[in-house]
């Protein structure tokens, strides 16, 4: 299979000949990318799925001003055509975003794909230009968007550097996060992150009023990595909170952590590509009262706690594959 892809590319808050200057680099630098021997996968947030396309097809990306002045030598010699949902530089013009996407859908013959990587799962695109689009492969996808052209894809984990192979997975579980609950953890409850939504500050300065011991923050600077997962190890309950987003980052390093998961209960609105289920793998609240309800509840039955931590690592391990979630999406696109 050879795909074509548009990637994602640099962001800029204001058009001037310095930023225009800066992009035109920054396109050579992506055409560049196609000779390296060592493809590296970014941990942005489509991170994920563009893993899952190296690693079924050849994949060459360009810019999309490369792939308009190329565009009928392009279709010749491609079966598709991917276009992440971040494509264009200057972000905030919605206009210029949905008038390109709709010059592509025309120009093209071939297979046309949206990568939206966007935060909110209920997000959709115009009629007019789903309409000219063969499938939009969506970032934990809602459940109710009903559009059978909508395929479901996830967050990557931070955690695993992934290294393409069309031959077989190349991620090595045994040197990733833990292999097993901790039984002698440091704190009650943890959360760290940024103020991405007021509920997140509000719920801390709520959890610091009672008499938790609580390890939390939400503040625009993050604590270094590695003391990061390590209060996720030495916890028992961590917070997974909405951020952007119902699904977070956070949420895939608390599973690969082997801990406790304690989220909101949107989670369970999304249609993810892992089979995760509430009360095996994780656990909801749907509010202040639930959790706390449910916090006292998970650290006075410490062997349940463990078991659900170790359900959600187990799961992980089976199911997160970019390989095979490529094999799943390749066969729905070009069935």
């Amino acid at each position: 299979m050879r795909i074509l892809y548009i990637p994602v590319t640099k962001k800029i808050k204001e058009k001037n000949f310095r930023n225009y200057v800066m992009c035109l680099f920054y396109n050579i630098y992506v055409v560049a990318k196609n000779f390296s021997l060592n493809k590296k996968i970014s941990k942005n947030t489509s991170g994920y799925i563009d893993a899952a396309i190296y690693s079924n097809a050849y994949v060459l990306e360009l810019p999309y001003n490369y792939c308009v002045f190329f565009s009928k030598v392009l279709n010749l010699f491609f079966d598709g055509i991917f276009v992440n949902w971040k494509f264009t530089n200057y972000r905030s013009d919605k206009e210029d975003l949905e008038k390109k996407l709709l010059k592509l859908s025309k120009i093209f013959n071939i297979k046309k794909v949206i990568v939206d990587g966007t935060d909110k799962s209920i997000n959709i695109i115009k009629d007019d230009i789903l309409e000219g689009f063969d499938y939009v492969i969506k970032r934990e996808k809602n459940k109710q968007i009903s559009s059978k052209k909508y395929l479901t894809t996830i967050l990557p984990c931070s955690m695993v550097d992934y290294k393409v192979s069309k031959k077989k997975e190349n991620i090595d579980w045994n040197n990733i996060g833990n292999l097993k609950p901790n039984n002698h953890p440091k704190y009650d409850i943890f959360f760290s992150g940024k103020k991405t939504s007021k509920y997140r500050k509000e719920l801390i300065e709520f959890l610091y009023s009672k008499e938790f011991n609580f390890f939390g923050r939400a503040e625009d600077t993050k604590i270094p990595f590695d003391h990061y997962l390590t209060a996720i190890y030495d916890s028992s309950i961590n917070l997974a909170l909405e951020g952007k987003g119902e699904f977070t980052f956070r949420h895939l390093e608390i599973l690969a952590s082997c801990s406790f998961m304690l989220c909101q209960n949107s989670i369970n609105e999304l249609e993810l590509p892992l089979p995760l289920i509430d009360g095996k793998h994780f656990v909801t609240f749907e509010n202040k009262e639930d959790l706390i309800e449910k916090i006292n509840f998970y650290l006075k039955n410490k062997n349940l706690r463990n078991e659900i931590a170790l359900n959600g690592r187990k799961a992980l391990v089976e199911y997160y594959s970019p390989k095979k979630h490529g094999e799943f999406l390749f066969s729905k696109i070009f069935s």
